[in-house]
């Protein structure tokens, strides 16, 4: 260890800490790892946290290594040491006092946070990190746990399967009020799905609780769930979607997640179909979405054919939106799957005019003429 470290640390000299500054950097790089394991020896001691002389000795240290880290770009070198310390802060009381000051150990904590998760984009120093980092969050510092998740995030964006273990903490963190963590769900929920759909329904309650993009963190972990294609997932995100549609500002990643449901699980959205028609009724340029959705419900089975077909053959006629197209394929492709509706003319009916309006005429007539005939044979059933 560098003999101004050696001096400083061993005799905890005040005095000389500040000419720690005036070393280059790169003369005290190979002493970095020694100098924190004997600031982990002193920030230990019992009488710590009342030593204002030792406090003082250690914070400029601190700073003075983590800047050299920084500056010399050697933290995975010295990476093991660092987290070392950091995890020992973990053993003493980091809550702040009654003036919001923070506690000895929480400076530590903090400054070497910073230094450490900084390299968000290195792996190996991660993997060291991330198990402590996560224990930092429910140790009652607010500020703390805040920039924490803020570097959490960042992980989660390069190195999601580094915190996937460490799914529940993290969701419990967020049912406790840190909802900042959420952008973190959509990255680990892939590895650790169950981790989360064990407390899906108590992270949806916290939706009218949240700030905007917060809201738009736990739809993208919806629409994450969405496409695994659990029934569980299903039964529990539908009622909430539609029960959050007329909420303007998400209504599109709200569609988007329907619609992905509706590809696999299109009878959970039977019972919808009205709200979602009242809705394309007031916003007409919804109704792409609406048309895949009821498309895909209509495909269930003749029943719910029928029921679907007049809502996307009246939109056909409406010319106050630029989705006839795909109106009019989803309406071909119910009615090829159950030909008996329209009879052996359907082809005819839609080759028949260039005019979305005169298809959508030629169709009402057919559907209800196949609905009297329906009703006819329904009379004939019962008579008999």
């Amino acid at each position: 260890m560098h003999q101004l470290f050696r001096l400083v640390l061993g005799q905890k000299n005040l005095s000389r800490a500040g000419d720690l500054f005036s070393l280059d950097d790169s003369e005290i790089e190979d002493s970095l790892t020694e100098a924190l394991e004997q600031i982990k020896i002193i920030s230990s001691s019992s009488d710590y946290q009342t030593n204002s002389n030792d406090q003082a000795v250690v914070e400029i240290c601190v700073t003075r290594i983590t800047t050299a880290i920084r500056e010399t770009e050697s933290i995975e070198r010295h990476a093991k040491a660092l987290v070392g310390l950091w995890d020992s802060c973990l053993e003493h009381n980091l809550r702040p006092s009654g003036k919001d000051e923070d506690t000895p150990h929480a400076k530590i904590a903090s400054d070497i946070m910073s230094c450490i998760l900084q390299n968000y984009d290195r792996p190996p120093v991660m993997a060291l990190a991330i198990p402590i980092a996560v224990k930092f969050l429910h140790r009652g510092n607010k500020e703390l746990c805040r920039n924490m998740s803020n570097y959490l995030s960042l992980v989660a964006i390069t190195k999601a399967d580094l915190l996937a273990d460490h799914t529940e903490v993290i969701v419990k963190s967020i049912l406790q009020g840190n909802a900042m963590l959420l952008r973190v769900l959509p990255a680990v929920y892939e590895k650790q799905p169950q981790a989360i759909n064990r407390r899906l329904t108590e992270l949806l309650a916290l939706m009218s609780r949240l700030e905007q993009p917060e809201q738009y963190h736990l739809l993208r972990l919806l629409h994450v769930a969405a496409k695994t294609k659990q029934p569980e997932m299903v039964q529990k995100c539908v009622p909430f979607l539609i029960g959050h549609l007329q909420d303007s500002t998400h209504t599109d990643v709200i569609l988007s997640i329907l619609t992905e449901i509706a590809g696999y699980a299109p009878e959970a959205l039977n019972s919808s179909l009205p709200v979602l028609k009242e809705m394309a009724e007031r916003r007409p340029y919804l109704i792409g979405q609406m048309a895949r959705i009821y498309g895909a419900v209509g495909h269930v089975d003749e029943e719910r054919a029928r029921s679907c077909l007049p809502f996307l053959v009246s939109q056909l006629a409406n010319m106050e939106h630029s989705f006839h197209h795909i109106l009019l394929l989803e309406i071909k492709s119910i009615t090829d799957a159950f030909s008996s509706i329209l009879g052996p003319q359907s082809r005819d009916i839609f080759r028949m005019s260039n005019s979305f309006t005169a298809i959508a005429k030629l169709l009402t007539q057919q559907l209800e003429t196949a609905k009297a005939r329906s009703g006819r044979s329904g009379c004939l059933g019962d008579s008999s």
